[in-house]
This record gives C-alpha cells, sequence and structure tokens, in this order.
C-alpha cells in the first residue's frame, strides 16, 4: 500500500499547530495530498421573544462571530504551511459537530490523523470522539498526543501483537511505516505461562512475515503490569524509545453500540507517543 492521501483533523487546541506540522511531514516524505478538516463547534441555543433567550441569542451570535474567526485563521495557517513545502492541499469545514461528515471524508483517505482525547463535549463527556471514529471510519488513524512536539517520521516502531483480527489489520495498513523504520519491535502480553508459550509462536510468525518484506524485528514477551496491559504496552513502548505504537482499536458490544475496549482507551488516554490505530 502506498501512502497518497492524508487528512487531519484541525482544532483551536494548542496542540494543532503540532499536530498539522507532523502530519505536513508525513506528506512530503510519502509525496501525499493532505487534507485539512475543521468542524466549528457553533451554539444552538433555542430562539424565543423573552428578554433572557434574546440575551442568549446575541450572546451565541458573537460566540458564532469568534468561531467563524478561529476557523478562518486555522485554514490561513494550514494553507500557507501546506504551500511553503510545496504539496497538493484542500481545506473543509462544516458547521457543527458532525461526525457522519468526518466518517465519510475519512473513507478517501490513506490514513486520518486525530487529536488525543478529542471529545464531543469536552474532557467529561464519556463518549469520546476519537472513539467512534477509529471504530466506525474504515481507515486507519494516528493518535497524536496532545503535546507541544512535531513527531517526525517514526523511526522506533513498537507492535502490541496478539495475533487478533485488528492487530492483523493495522500492522498491513502501517507497512509503509514499517518498511521506512530502523527499527522494530513486536511485543505481545500476559501473565498466563499457557498464554506466553503460544505467544512465543505467534510473535515469531509475525517476525517471519515482516523479514519477507525486508523488515528485521525484535521480539518481546513482557509479563502483564499489575497496571493491566494497557500500562505495560505503553511501559514497553517507553522502554525501547518507541516513536509510533502500532495496534488494532479493539471494540466491545455495548447497547448495540460498538465503543473502544478497555487496552485501546487506556492507551489514547495516557499515551505521549503516537498510536497508529486500525479496527
Amino acid at each position: 500500500m502506498s501512502i497518497k492521501d492524508i487528512m487531519v483533523i484541525c482544532d483551536a487546541g494548542e496542540a494543532n499547530d503540532f499536530r498539522v506540522e507532523t502530519t505536513l511531514q508525513l506528506a512530503k516524505v510519502f509525496n501525499a495530498h493532505i487534507t485539512g478538516l475543521h468542524l466549528t463547534p457553533y451554539p444552538n441555543p433555542e430562539k424565543s421573544s423573552s428578554g433572557f433567550n434574546r440575551v442568549i441569542d446575541y450572546l451565541a451570535t458573537d460566540q458564532i462571530e469568534l468561531t467563524q474567526n478561529t476557523a478562518e485563521l486555522l485554514k490561513t495557517k494550514f494553507e500557507s504551511k501546506a504551500a511553503d513545502i510545496d504539496i497538493p492541499y484542500e481545506w473543509k469545514c462544516v458547521d457543527g459537530i458532525d461526525l457522519q461528515f468526518i466518517i465519510d471524508n475519512a473513507r478517501y483517505a490513506d490514513f486520518v490523523v486525530l487529536p488525543q482525547g478529542y471529545s464531543r463535549f469536552g474532557e467529561e463527556d464519556p463518549q469520546r470522539i476519537d472513539d467512534y471514529l477509529s471504530i466506525y471510519m474504515g481507515r486507519p488513524t494516528i493518535v497524536v498526543p496532545d503535546i507541544k512536539r512535531v513527531f517526525n517520521l517514526p523511526k522506533r516502531i513498537m507492535i502490541a501483537w496478539d495475533e487478533s483480527q485488528e492487530a492483523a489489520r493495522a500492522v498491513h495498513d502501517a507497512m509503509p511505516f514499517l518498511e521506512y523504520a530502523e527499527d522494530v519491535q513486536i511485543v505481545s502480553v500476559s501473565d498466563k505461562p499457557e498464554e506466553q508459550k503460544a505467544n512465543i509462536i505467534y510473535n515469531d510468525d509475525l517476525r517471519k512475515h515482516l523479514s519477507h518484506h525486508g523488515i528485521n524485528a525484535e521480539v518481546i514477551n513482557a509479563d502483564e503490569l499489575a497496571d493491566g496491559i494497557g500500562k505495560t504496552i505503553l511501559q514497553c513502548a517507553l522502554e525501547f524509545d518507541a516513536d509510533l505504537i502500532v495496534m488494532g482499536a479493539y471494540g466491545e458490544t455495548r447497547l448495540k453500540e460498538v465503543v473502544l475496549g478497555g487496552v485501546t482507551r487506556i492507551l489514547l488516554k495516557y499515551t505521549t507517543i503516537p498510536l497508529f490505530l486500525s479496527h
């Protein structure tokens, strides 16, 4: 698979410029087109002739103007940076938090770059947008940590491997990155002896598969820490000094809705390393 079309979600957060710059760096390496997509969180107060609601309407109008100005600033900065490095680009903006708009556009990208902890109504909302998108977009995502740092093309990649369908899809989707990497590590986590024995076989099978692509990988069978599998994966990634974690976005069915499983949520919440996720 070649990477020729990348989409990045742009917002007004402090880490946006760094996330956009990270995406531009990747687009430059792969000679890819880049689309910047921004959702404006317009308020929608109920209209009323009461004095109180007229005040609310006035404040809402003021807020709309502010969000319009923010969107225009994001557009200008995005287009300027893309033009500076001479890559093809497009800017898209939609009023309101329309998740289907993101999903529909994402399906025409090779992968989508998301901010970490991208929630619908703020940090306390249990329905995080990055959860939803990672499951329903049908495209791989790179979740970039919300820290003020530009992440370059990864040279040290860790694969969180458990022989699942999701993990296999993630490895396949991440192959262009793995082929660029200088060091690759395959990590399986378990606290059960019988699972550890099976992991040795599964990990070696993946190592052989990667070798057919010219990728030399180290195999690690890690004992699960008391904090759980998610924290163990993060600890292994830090010890390896990974600059990308490749893993499956595991889903669970809850009230007829598929949501991300516990391990994936832990990594999304606590990671300081970009995550490459596929479902």
